[in-house]
C-alpha cells in the first residue's frame, strides 16, 4: 500500500519528470498530465507534443492504456469545427499504419478518442465525436472498460513515439508497489482487429468490435450515397457496419440509427457499438417496426402491430373466399397466400384499389417459384381485398400498416434533424417498403444509408431489387468473402447443407455462396445425425453434457428451432431438468446473459454462439408442387442460417416422426 507521503513524493517526482521531458509546460497543463499519470498506476503511457501548447492541428498529448487511446487537448474553449477536424486527422494519421502485437496486425486507427480538456466549471456536454471532461474529471477516461493489457498500451506508445519526432514519452515514475495488472476482454492479441486467436479466448460477446485488417480501408471508403456490404455467413459484415458508424459518428452531429426486422439483435449491436464509442449518446437500435410505430406516436397517429389479430383477420378472409378457390389447386397452404399479401402486395405497398390490381396484375413477382395467371391474380385480389375490410373493420394493423403509414407521414412531414447515418442489418429479409422507408430517413446523402446483409441468409418469402425502391448503390457494392465466424468443421458442415447453394444477387451479375478456402478458424466440432422426435430429449440431454466437457459455457450456447412450439418444448425439457435457460427474445448479448438460448431462426438472425444445438424436423413428404417447393427451399435456408450462428460446435439433428 503506498502511504500519504509516498504520494506525495510520486507526485512531486512525477511532475519533475513531466517538466524534464518539455522544457516550457504550462503549470495547468503539468497538472492535469500528472494527475491522469499518478491515478494510472504505472499502466498508462503518455506522449507529449514538444512545445505546449501543441501548434495549431496537433493535439497537446497522447494517452495510451489499457482503456484506449486518447489524443488530449488541454484547451479553455472548444475549438472550431475546423479545428476539430484537423485534429482528428492527424491524431489518427499518428497511428496510420501502425502494426503491433506478435502477429503484426494493423492497429484501427479510428478508434483513437479525441479529447479536450476545459477548466472547471466549464461546458462538458458532447456529442460523441470527441470526449469533453474538466482538470478534475480527466481522470474518469482511465475507468473505461479495458480493451488491452497495460503492456501492449506499452508496446504501442513506444512505437508511437519513434514514429513521430515531435513527440515524446514520459518516463515511467514507479510506486513503491504497482497495483496487479489485470487483462481486460483480449489478451496479448488485444489489439489484433480481426476474430482470431486473442477474441476466441475470453467472454464470447467481446469479439464483435474487432476487425479484419484487410477490411480497415472499407470504414473510411467514401461514398456518395446509399452503400451496401454483401458477403456469407461469418464474413464481418456487421462489424464493419458497426465501425463505419462509429467513424461517422466522430465526424457528424447527427443522430445514428443501426435497424433491421429481428427485434432482439439491435440490443446486441448496441453492446458492440458501445466497445467502439463508449461515449456516444445520438446512436439508436432498434427494429424497424419499434422505430416506425415509435415515430407514429410522437406525430400523435396511432398504428401499434397486433399479429395476432390480423392473423385472425385473414383466418376469416380465407374461410370466406380463400378455401374454396382455385387459389387451393396452387397450394392449400393458407400461409402461402398470406405471405403474397404480406410481402409482395402490401410489402411492396400496392393498396387494394382497382390501380392497385393493374400493378399487381403485370408484377414481376420476385422470389416466387408460383406462377399465377391473371385469373389466379384475380383471386389473390379478392381475398387481399376481404381481408384488408375485416382488419379495417376491427382496427388493427400488420407490420405493413405500420411501415407504409410510417413512410407516409415522412414523405408529407420529413424529420427535424435528419439522421447523419442509418445502417440497416439484415435487409435481405426487408420488405420493399422497408427500404423505402430507410432511404427516406437519409436520401441519397454522401455516407449516411449502408445496407447490410446476404441473399443466401433470406428467410423470408419474396424479394426486391434496390431500383425497385429508387436507390442507386452502382459502384458503391463492397463484398466480403473470408469467413471469421466458423471454425472449419462448422463451415464444412453448413457449406453441405442444401440451403448453402449459391444464389443470384438479383442487383448485380455476381453470386453469393460459401467458400471453405476462406475460412479463418481452423478445428471445430459438427456432428449430423437422424433421429426420432422421440428420442431428441436424449440427445439434447447429451450435447448439452458434451458441450460442458469441451470447454464451452451453457450460457454460450443455444438451441435453434424452427417453430415456436418446438422452442416452447425446448424450453419446458430444460426446466424440468433444472438446466438455466433463457428465451432469445430477451438476449441482450451482456455478460450478464446467462443460461443456455431458445429460440426460433428468426430470432437468432444475426447472432453468435459458441456452440449450436439445432433439432430440425424433416419436411415430409418431398415437394410435389412449385409452392411445396418454395416452402421447402425457405426451410433448407432456415437450417443454413440455424447451423451458421455457431463458432466452434455444431449439432444438426435431423427429426423424423
Amino acid at each position: 500500500m503506498v502511504s500519504s507521503n509516498d504520494h506525495e513524493a510520486l507526485r512531486v517526482r512525477t511532475e519533475e519528470v513531466l517538466t524534464e521531458t518539455v522544457a516550457e509546460l504550462p503549470r495547468r497543463s503539468r497538472g492535469i498530465y500528472a494527475s491522469v499519470l499518478l491515478a494510472g498506476g504505472g499502466r498508462w503511457r503518455l506522449l507529449t507534443h514538444l512545445r505546449q501548447p501543441a501548434p495549431a492541428g496537433r493535439c497537446d498529448a497522447v494517452l495510451v492504456g489499457p482503456a484506449g487511446v486518447f489524443a488530449v487537448n488541454v484547451v479553455d474553449e472548444l475549438p472550431g469545427e475546423a479545428q476539430i477536424r484537423r485534429l482528428r486527422a492527424q491524431a489518427e494519421q499518428m497511428f496510420t499504419g501502425v502494426r503491433i502485437g506478435p502477429n503484426g496486425n494493423e492497429f484501427v486507427r479510428e478508434t483513437v478518442e479525441l479529447v479536450f480538456v476545459l477548466p472547471p466549471g466549464r461546458h462538458t456536454g458532447a456529442d460523441g465525436r470527441f470526449v469533453v471532461c474538466t482538470d478534475a474529471t480527466v481522470r474518469s477516461l482511465l475507468n473505461r472498460k479495458a480493451v488491452m493489457p497495460a503492456r501492449l498500451a506499452g508496446a504501442l506508445a513506444e512505437h508511437t513515439a519513434r514514429r513521430d519526432s515531435d513527440y515524446r514519452a514520459v518516463p515511467r515514475v514507479e510506486p513503491a508497489r504497482t497495483p496487479a495488472e489485470t487483462d481486460g476482454l483480449l489478451d496479448v492479441e488485444s489489439l489484433r482487429t480481426d476474430h482470431l486467436s486473442g477474441a476466441l479466448a475470453k467472454p464470447f460477446p467481446t469479439w464483435l468490435s474487432f476487425l479484419d485488417p484487410d477490411q480497415l480501408a472499407l470504414v473510411t471508403r467514401n461514398h456518395n450515397g446509399p452503400a451496401r456490404i454483401v458477403g456469407p455467413a461469418g464474413s464481418g459484415k456487421t462489424v464493419l457496419a458497426l465501425h463505419r458508424m462509429a467513424h461517422r459518428a466522430r465526424r457528424s452531429t447527427g443522430p445514428l440509427l443501426f435497424t433491421t426486422l429481428v427485434k432482439n439483435l439491435p440490443p446486441c449491436q448496441e453492446s458492440a457499438f458501445a466497445r467502439l464509442l463508449p461515449t456516444v449518446g445520438r446512436a439508436e437500435f432498434t427494429n424497424l417496426h419499434s422505430w416506425a410505430q415509435d415515430f407514429l406516436a410522437e406525430r400523435g397517429i396511432h398504428r401499434r402491430m397486433e399479429l395476432r389479430r390480423t392473423e385472425t383477420a385473414f383466418n376469416r378472409a380465407w374461410a370466406k373466399v380463400g378455401r374454396s378457390s382455385p387459389l387451393t389447386n396452387a397450394s392449400p397452404d393458407p400461409r402461402y397466400w398470406r405471405e403474397e399479401i404480406d410481402r409482395v402486395i402490401k410489402g411492396r405497398g400496392i393498396p387494394p384499389t382497382e390501380a392497385g390490381f393493374r400493378a399487381y396484375e403485370g408484377l414481376d413477382r420476385r422470389g416466387r417459384r408460383v406462377a399465377l395467371r391473371t385469373s389466379q391474380r384475380e383471386h389473390v385480389w379478392e381475398l387481399y381485398v376481404e381481408y384488408e375490410r375485416i382488419r379495417t373493420d376491427r382496427q388493427c394493423y400488420d407490420g405493413n400498416d405500420v411501415i407504409t403509414a410510417a413512410l407516409e407521414e415522412l414523405r408529407v412531414n420529413p424529420l427535424p434533424r435528419p439522421y447523419a447515418m442509418v445502417v440497416v442489418d439484415e435487409m435481405q429479409d426487408m420488405s420493399l417498403q422497408g427500404v423505402r422507408l430507410v432511404h427516406a430517413l437519409t436520401g441519397d446523402e454522401p455516407n449516411s444509408l449502408l445496407f447490410v446483409g446476404d441473399r443466401q441468409q433470406q428467410i423470408y418469402a419474396g424479394g426486391w431489387r434496390f431500383i425497385d425502391a429508387d436507390i442507386n448503390i452502382v459502384g458503391r457494392s463492397e463484398k466480403l468473402t473470408k469467413n471469421y465466424r466458423n471454425r472449419r468443421a462448422v463451415l464444412k458442415l453448413a457449406a453441405s447443407l442444401d440451403g448453402a447453394s449459391p444464389v443470384d444477387d438479383i442487383d448485380t451479375p455476381d453470386r453469393h455462396g460459401l467458400d471453405l478456402t476462406d475460412a479463418a478458424l481452423p478445428d471445430g466440432y459438427a456432428e449430423q445425425i437422424t433421429c426420432t422426435r422421440a428420442e431428441l430429449p436424449d440427445h439434447l440431454r447429451g450435447q448439452l453434457d458434451r458441450i460442458v466437457a469441451e470447454g464451452i459455457s451453457l450460457s454460450d450456447t443455444a438451441v435453434i428451432t424452427i417453430t415456436n412450439a418446438e422452442a416452447d418444448a425446448v424450453l419446458r425439457i430444460l426446466r424440468a431438468w433444472g438446466v438455466a435457460a433463457q428465451e432469445l427474445l430477451d438476449y441482450r448479448c451482456a455478460d450478464t446473459d446467462s443460461g443456455v438460448k431458445v429460440g426460433t431462426v428468426y430470432r437468432a438472425k444475426g447472432l453468435d454462439f459458441r456452440a449450436v444445438i439445432h433439432p430440425f424436423t424433416a419436411p415430409s413428404p418431398p415437394p410435389r408442387t412449385d409452392a411445396e417447393q418454395e416452402r421447402h427451399d425457405l426451410l433448407m435456408r432456415q437450417q443454413f442460417v440455424a447451423v451458421t450462428r455457431a463458432r466452434d460446435y455444431v449439432w444438426l439433428g435431423i427429426v423424423r416422426d
